[in-house]
């Protein structure tokens, strides 16, 4: 075996070994709650040793909000590749883009840890949002408001929410396409809202 197959191997194993503890505290936070789950419980159903777990995750908290972390590290990365694009049009890639990203099984674990800890929702929505936040020269753009005005952060605070409703029921809804038409009509519409506010209208 050459020594790039032998690295390829290697990194092939510790993406598996890191997904492997993922699901396992993601699981455990779901069924036995997060409070009530321990790194080394963690380890066991993950069959590594406590030390392992740590070094891919330093806390619990870095298990839980993996999923939304990695979400919102994809919004922001579509928004640098595509910087003359309108806010609307890069939601609407990266969207479009999760669906194919987002493994089910993953989303059906996350939920059920929502739903078992309210708290984590909570966390991993302000993830989300923050994301949304951090491309406010796009927001501002596109509600042609000034970049300082207070109905900018109104705005990317509706969004983040709706943003965060939509991938509990995407994966899930039986008509994803007209489901996402529709999140996007009402994306519009809240823009256009914010729009009558613009200078000039």
């Amino acid at each position: 075996m050459s020594g790039e197959a032998r690295v390829s191997h290697r990194e092939r194993s510790k993406a598996r070994r890191r997904e492997a503890i993922r699901r396992s505290g993601m699981r455990l936070f779901a069924e036995q709650g997060y409070d009530g789950t321990t790194i080394a419980d963690i380890a066991e159903a993950a069959d590594v040793a406590p030390r392992t777990v740590s070094l891919y995750f330093p806390s619990k908290h870095d298990i839980a909000l993996s999923v939304p972390d990695e979400i919102a590290a994809r919004l922001t990365t579509v928004f640098k590749d595509r910087p003359d694009a309108g806010f609307l049009d890069v939601v609407d890639t990266w969207l479009l883009g999760e669906a194919d990203a987002l493994d089910p099984e993953l989303v059906t674990l996350l939920t059920a840890m929502y739903e078992a800890n309210p708290a984590l929702r909570a966390h991993g929505s302000s993830q989300i949002t923050e994301a949304v936040r951090i491309t406010g020269p796009a927001l501002a753009a596109a509600t042609e408001l000034p970049a300082d005005h207070p109905m900018n952060a109104v705005v990317a605070a509706a969004v983040g929410a709706a943003l965060s409703q939509y991938f509990a029921t995407i994966l899930q809804s039986e008509d994803a396409g007209g489901t996402h038409r529709r999140f996007m009509a009402c994306l519009h519409a809240l823009i256009d809202t914010a729009r009558q506010g613009a200078p000039g209208t």
